[in-house]
């Protein structure tokens, strides 16, 4: 008979081939396709429960076979509160039940908790938010420009006909005075500016909207077309850049607040009432954000009394307002009683003093405005599940100013269709326009192709996250205890798993997480690849592998030592993150934890047929990673018998305290070196050679029998089988 030791030997050398090999037999092969094709679509326990070939596969990949008959038994394990110490599968001793529970995520009803769904993830939010604060500078800044066009050139205007023929200028105009210049016709403007006022059957008179009336009373323009003196007075072309600040959302920006400071200081010396400065819109902004005030929520009937209060009379109205900014305000003016001025509207100083406040209070402003466009971005897409809930929400406008987009152009039945585009096809509508825009936007949603949000996309699952960080924790020094003293290295490894956990959520693609070495050094340091020398290419390579696909590189018997690593990351075949199905009883590490535990089970199954020694080997094999502590050797039926043969402990011992029992096993064995391939691999031939003794399943004349049987000392420690030179096939 072949020996147990020589036996386990085979199988060690080739592991990785055999189990290749067993995976390619038909029946595992299809049972593990099936298995893959349909746990998706497990929405409740009893779905799972039902499926016998579901169900079989799970528990035959979980060693608990025997049980499968116990369904009752099974549904109270998978629906047991994890987190709960009293839950009914923490209560059992055999750790086989909680390692099944755990690789499944039935909720306590039985049910399985649908993912959320989000429109942006926080990276994709962030990114739009981003967009919004550039896009409003890049927006002020193209309106300084054109603002510095307007102004250098309306004063060579002599006749409408030279502004019309000026597509420039007129847009401006046009836009200035709230109109649109895409959709007014270049007649009607012509007519307006031509208009009499004086005339109520004129063209700008009878058209039912102000602006037209506003925009004729900017010019000088006779109803000939003919320019008396110029075509603006330099008082209407500064109220024209306001307005056309406003009209084009960018006054609140860096460039409008620096023309607002100029026009400040140069116009507020005309001002001889204090109504001249409350309806000079441009003037009474700025002296109003100077003090910290609102202007959109400033009534000028209250300014009035305010701005002409004595301010030695402790009952005026500036005095009386617990507001002191309202006391300051009227300080920094010289307004009598009635409104007029007392000299002038303010003195050098005063006027110097307010334009300083303006500067240091601007930014604050700026900063407000926008805080207040974010939070209401992010209130209103909270609230979003479709595309139509994002079109009908305060979170469009955001969005169209975010990417630039003009309302008066970009229909939103156009946005819809970009927002439901997958950007990753080449045939979606955004990537067919060929617009870098619509290809941005559609990148930075989350919505499929009828426009229903998606779960999100992500590196790492929360779950493997955690476990990735366990087992960082676990070579650096381990969990620090309460009360206990942190070493050096113990911080160090608190601090990487910080920066680690944060990082990852913001990684949407491999070359992201490669390019950033204290990511790969901390995976690497965890899934025990610190010194295998992987190069960046050998790396993506691997995390881009889909460990679903037995031809995929990981999947090859020769780089099954990158597996552990390619299943804890969520990356595509294109290095892009995947997106979490919205309802999953497993997620994909699980699903593939579960397909090599079935390889394991059938691999152990097939090596029992040949030898009980055998399969209890490899299942040690198999566990040993993750064994930490004696009493889950105590705890499991076949890892007690292991031991006990490997260690050559009675099984007596079992009738010892439970404690004891611990103490006798962590007397003859280190559990540390379980981690240790090459003390495992001594540990488990040890047990092979100590098998075949008990049980008389070889020759008296294998040299591994003769020198357990040959000696006379007491077994106290792991015999180095490994160092043996006779070459097996004399065994």
């Amino acid at each position: 008979m072949t020996s147990t030791y020589l036996l386990y030997r085979t199988y060690a050398a080739n592991l990785p081939q055999t189990l290749s090999r067993i995976g390619a037999q038909t029946d595992v092969a299809n049972a593990a396709t099936y298995y893959q094709n349909n746990i998706g679509n497990v929405t409740s326990v009893d779905d799972f429960l039902n499926n016998t070939r579901l169900f079989s596969y799970a528990m035959s990949a979980y060693g608990l076979s025997d049980m499968a008959y116990a369904k009752a038994f099974m549904k109270k394990v998978l629906t047991s509160d994890l987190t709960d110490k009293h839950s009914f599968v923490n209560k059992l001793t055999d750790p086989r039940f909680l390692a099944f529970a755990k690789a499944f995520q039935f909720s306590t009803d039985g049910t399985v908790a649908p993912q959320d769904v989000v429109p942006q993830t926080q990276t994709e939010e962030d990114d739009t938010i981003g967009l919004y604060s550039q896009t409003q500078v890049n927006k002020g800044a193209a309106a300084s420009t054109e603002a510095t066009y307007y102004q250098s050139q309306i004063g060579n205007i002599t006749s409408v006909d030279q502004l019309m023929s000026n597509a420039r200028l007129l847009k401006y105009v046009v836009t200035a005075y709230g109109l649109n210049p895409d959709r007014v016709s270049n007649a009607t403007i012509r007519a307006v500016l031509t208009s009499d006022l004086s005339d109520p059957n004129s063209t700008a008179n009878t058209l039912n909207n102000s602006a037209y009336q506003s925009l004729a009373a900017a010019f000088n323009f006779n109803t000939d077309g003919t320019v008396n003196g110029t075509a603006q007075s330099s008082a209407n072309i500064s109220k024209t850049v306001y307005q056309y600040y406003n009209a084009t959302g960018t006054s609140a920006t860096p460039a409008a607040a620096a023309y607002k400071t100029q026009y400040y200081k140069a116009a507020i010396s005309s001002i001889t009432s204090v109504d001249d400065l409350l309806n000079n819109n441009a003037l009474r902004d700025v002296a109003l954000t100077a003090f910290g005030l609102n202007p959109l929520l400033q009534s000028n009937t209250a300014l009035r009394q305010i701005l002409t209060s004595d301010l030695s009379d402790p009952n005026s109205v500036a005095n009386q307002q617990t507001n002191a900014a309202y006391k300051k305000l009227a300080a920094a003016f010289n307004f009598n009683a009635d409104g007029s001025v007392n000299g002038s509207a303010q003195t050098a100083d005063q006027t110097n003093s307010v334009i300083g406040l303006y500067s240091n209070t601007y930014d604050d402003a700026l900063q407000a405005a926008n805080d207040r466009a974010t939070t209401s971005y992010k209130s209103a897409l909270a609230g979003v599940k479709t595309v139509d809930d994002l079109l009908k929400s305060t979170a469009y406008n955001f969005i169209m100013n975010a990417y630039g987009f003009d309302s008066s152009t970009m229909t939103k039945y156009t946005l819809k269709k970009i927002l439901e585009s997958d950007p990753n096809d080449p045939n979606s509508f955004a990537r067919q326009s060929h617009n870098a825009a619509y290809i941005k936007l559609a990148s930075d949603f989350n919505f499929d192709a009828d426009g229903n949000s998606k779960t999100a996309p992500t590196a790492q699952t929360q779950n493997n996250i955690i476990s990735t960080g366990a087992l960082y924790t676990t070579h650096n020094g381990g969990v620090v205890a309460d009360g206990a003293t942190a070493t050096l290295q113990q911080t160090t490894a608190q601090t990487e798993t910080t920066y680690y956990a944060t990082k990852m959520a913001s990684i949407t693609n491999v070359d992201d997480f490669l390019k950033d070495n204290r990511l790969v050094k901390y995976a690497l340091d965890a899934y025990g690849l610190k010194t295998a020398n992987l190069s960046t290419s050998d790396l993506r390579k691997i995390l881009t592998s889909d460990p679903l696909d037995p031809k995929s590189f990981i999947n090859q018997p020769e780089n099954a030592a990158y597996r552990d690593l390619a299943v804890a990351y969520n990356f595509g075949t294109d290095g892009k993150t995947l997106s979490v199905p919205k309802q999953q009883v497993q997620d994909r590490s699980q699903r593939v934890a579960t397909a090599d535990g079935y390889l394991e089970q059938t691999m152990e199954t097939q090596a029992g047929d040949q030898s009980d020694g055998l399969r209890l080997a490899l299942y040690f094999l198999n566990k040993a990673p993750n064994i930490t502590s004696p009493y889950q050797l105590l705890a499991d039926k076949a890892l007690l018998q292991f031991t006990q043969t490997a260690l050559g402990l009675s099984t007596a011992m079992s009738q010892a305290d439970i404690d004891t029992q611990a103490k006798m096993i962590t007397k003859k064995l280190n559990l540390a070196d379980l981690q240790d391939p090459t003390k495992l691999n001594k540990l488990i031939t040890q047990f092979s050679a100590m098998y075949d003794i008990n049980n008389s399943n070889v020759a008296s004349t294998s040299p591994v029998v003769q020198i357990l049987q040959g000696s006379s000392t007491s077994f106290n420690g792991i015999i180095d089988i490994g160092a043996i030179t006779t070459p097996i096939a004399s065994f």
